[in-house]
């Protein structure tokens, strides 16, 4: 499995020399078989993050932080009240991941770059079109969770990066869990989601977003 998290990684990050690094040092971390869940792959929340979504169990508009927290409400559905596309369909370059569908809550909805703090996405991960049998077997969610400043603003540093994709990286599943600060938050969210916006090959809102279902 650790030849595909890299050909997934590398889709994200491109062919540069530095970007082909960055796939392999982290491919190495995670290793065959193994749970990227801790801090030196997937990354953590820190006790002292602050803004949104820190902890606790969230709320309707509000994922929490953390694989625990987290997981417990993405099975509440609170998210499916959000604004969402109305059918899974197939990625759209540049996204390594599969058939998906996204949500963007209110603030993201309605907001524009730079997003409003709170700013959330959850983006269901389906093995296949429904029509083909395919189910939601993994999800992504980011949340913008402190204001830009001159220091940070850009970094990505002030969004929350989750991600459990079972076909990454088994059992367990989560390849990332915490702010794009270190780890595969860093390289493979941040260094795919930086581009958002960009150019031709890249589309999107801007602000670390690609897909922004508006109101």
């Amino acid at each position: 499995m650790r030849s595909m998290y890299w050909v997934m990684c590398a889709l994200a990050l491109g062919t540069s020399s530095a970007a082909v690094a960055a796939c392999s040092s982290t491919s190495s971390a995670t290793g065959a078989g193994g749970s990227s869940g801790s801090s030196s792959t997937a990354g953590s929340t820190s006790s002292s993050t602050s803004g949104a979504g820190t902890g606790g169990s969230g709320d309707a508009q509000t994922p929490p932080q953390g694989e625990a927290n987290i997981k417990a409400w993405l099975a509440t559905s609170a998210y499916k009240s959000w604004k969402c596309q109305p059918a899974e369909h197939v990625a759209v370059a540049p996204s390594p991941h599969s058939y998906n569908r996204i949500c963007s809550n209110d603030l993201l909805a309605a907001g524009s770059p730079p997003f409003a703090v709170g700013a959330a996405a959850v983006k269901e991960l389906y093995s296949d079109s429904a029509a083909d049998g395919g189910v939601v077997f993994g999800y992504a969610v980011y949340l913008k969770t402190a204001a830009d400043t001159a220091a940070d603003g850009g970094s990505g540093a002030n969004w929350y990066w989750y991600e459990d994709n079972p076909t990454l990286d088994p059992p367990g599943g989560v390849v990332a869990d915490g702010l794009g600060t270190t780890g595969n938050p860093l390289t493979v969210c941040v260094g795919c989601h930086s581009k958002a916006g960009s150019d031709a090959a890249h589309p999107g809102a801007g602000d670390f977003v690609y897909t922004q279902v508006k109101m």
